[in-house]
């Protein structure tokens, strides 16, 4: 069976999806949804897709799955309107911007009777995967400290990003997926948190170590490292080039855009294979813990 596929956005991630599922058998993209018809077309165009549309209800008219990569503002209203026409819908992180709105997803999507799915592409990157595997046999042992920094570097971009819900919400996603649950401590954002550009969250682990996490899209040196410190063992990595370790067999080299571009690969397989009733996927109560320990660092942001 072709399950046929409508991108919803086309921006540079939505350039990812639409190159790798273009090349998996199977799958058809068949229409692509944005704001600005001639950007549409253009998108088209380079991606073989059939159609340019100028609503989501065109563009998911006649499709199985909806993959949304839009601007994070409008991920939710773009989520629900995909699923409330009936569309299995894979929205990238984050998928909302609160608890009841990804209640609300949740709701609509066993209403309709289809499959939501976030995007939870770090726990689909080489690097970390290979770290989660051995955190679940306990090698590591229980973990001492997680310091997790990244300086993106400036861009432009035609709209705001808000580092504390985007960014800062994949170290934490990991944080749950390997240790399955944290206790948010502390968080201080600039300017504020409903506009963070740089944010600094605390956390306490399950083991009662220490969880640091600094995002910054102001830094004039892009940066990225993780280091975790388990009671037996120690490694760093930056989650796309590099993992290192006092243990001998726990390394990783590679490239980073080909590491990130498979995640992206791995994940969007996922959700198709769980779409045509084929595997599981991430469950959207796992995207739920995400979403509510984020309110939590809002608003503690807040009360900053």
């Amino acid at each position: 069976m072709t399950l046929k596929v409508a991108m919803i956005g086309y921006g540079a991630v939505g350039s990812i999806h639409a190159d790798q599922l273009a090349a998996e058998p199977g799958v058809e993209l068949r229409a692509v949804y944005g704001p600005k018809p001639e950007k549409s077309a253009a998108f088209a165009s380079a991606h073989g897709i059939k159609r340019a549309c100028t609503t989501i209800a065109q563009a998911v008219a006649g499709a199985d799955v909806a993959i949304v990569c839009s601007p994070s503002a409008l991920h939710f209203q773009q989520a629900f309107e995909c699923l409330d026409h009936g569309v299995h819908t894979l929205v990238e992180l984050p998928p909302c911007a609160t608890t009841a709105e990804a209640e609300a997803l949740g709701e609509v999507a066993r209403r309709r009777g289809v499959l939501v799915g976030c995007a939870h592409t770090s726990r689909f990157v080489a690097p970390y995967a290979r770290i989660r595997e051995i955190i679940r046999a306990n090698v590591l042992g229980p973990l001492q400290e997680f310091n997790y920094t990244r300086h993106h570097q400036l861009r432009e971009r035609s709209w705001a990003d808000n580092a504390l819900l985007h960014h800062a919400a994949h170290p934490v996603d990991i944080l749950l997926d390997w240790c399955g649950g944290l206790e948010p401590q502390g968080c201080v954002a600039m300017p504020d948190a409903q506009h963070a550009q740089t944010v600094a969250l605390l956390a306490k682990l399950p083991s009662g170590g220490p969880a640091t996490i600094t995002v910054s899209y102001t830094s004039r040196l892009p940066h990225i490292r993780m280091l975790v410190v388990g009671e037996h063992h120690t490694l760093e990595t930056d989650g796309f080039t590099y993992l290192r370790s006092d243990l001998a067999d726990l390394q990783f080299a590679g490239d980073a855009q080909q590491v990130y571009e498979q995640a992206i690969r791995d994940q969007d397989r996922e959700f198709l294979r769980a779409c045509g009733g084929q595997s599981g996927f991430v469950p959207w109560e796992e995207t739920l813990k995400l979403i509510r320990a984020m309110d939590r660092f809002q608003a503690l942001a807040a009360a900053s």
